[in-house]
């Protein structure tokens, strides 16, 4: 963060919200998660260091001449769903899950990256009104701007399902606004229309996570984890 692009009036509270969210971060300790090492300041910034990653992010592999393999599509969406319910066991939850802060490494291991606007979800600080995250991968929650928790990473990890099979977007829209209509009220080209092979227990699995209400999404990782694994046994 450059203080420098904050406004002076502002500076003391976006301070204390990066040391916040970073000690948030920074307390989780997992093997699917990037490790932060320290956080700190330097002159007019204030920095987080993490573990130097050698891999690619998903955006390579969510376009439709170079995506994965379905075993490997399934074996992604299972370790960041274990990511997931790590951090939220920890009352942390990501709200930017999207391909660009999901790497997949050399050795094909999977890491979770960027929790810097992660909220601890008892904190009195949460405010309602709010938007944080990437519109495209937005639960219909975040875009009504309501407190929200887990449920709602696990319908961005539902986006990122989506794409990762069909190499498209499931909410679409000219402008902003329009984007933000469709996350909430819209229905999505089903995924048999573009990836017409995929397992029936892949679309069931998008079709829970994309629920736009938070009560018939899954309501944990650990459910999403569970059906991940049978549907693996089903395409071997």
């Amino acid at each position: 963060v450059n203080y420098a692009d904050i406004p002076a009036d502002e500076l003391s509270d976006v301070k204390a919200r990066f040391f916040r969210e970073a000690e948030a971060a920074g307390k989780l300790s997992h093997p699917r998660i990037v490790t932060i090492y320290d956080m700190g300041e330097d002159h007019d910034m204030a920095y987080i260091a993490m573990e130097l990653l050698k891999g690619k992010d998903l955006t390579h592999y969510c376009v439709k001449n170079n995506l994965l393999p379905l075993k490997r599509v399934l074996r992604i969406v299972g370790a960041v769903a274990e990511a997931l319910g790590y951090a939220h066991s920890q009352e942390v939850v990501h709200r930017d899950i999207k391909p660009a802060n999901i790497i997949l490494l050399e050795d094909d291991q999977v890491k979770v990256a960027d929790f810097g606007i992660a909220r601890v979800m008892s904190s009195s600080k949460t405010q309602t009104g709010i938007i944080f995250g990437t519109p495209n991968y937005m639960s219909p929650e975040q875009v009504a701007g309501k407190k929200v928790d887990g449920r709602s990473d696990l319908f961005s990890l539902g986006v990122v399902f989506y794409e990762l099979l069909t190499g498209a977007r499931p909410f679409k829209g000219d402008n902003l606004t329009a984007l933000l209509y469709a996350v909430s009220n819209t229905d999505y080209t089903p995924i048999l229309d573009l990836a017409p092979k995929t397992p029936p227990c892949c679309v069931e699995v998008v079709e829970r996570l994309l629920s736009k209400g938070v009560t018939k999404r899954y309501q944990s990782a650990s459910q999403i984890i569970k059906d991940i694994h049978s549907c693996q046994q089903a395409v071997r």
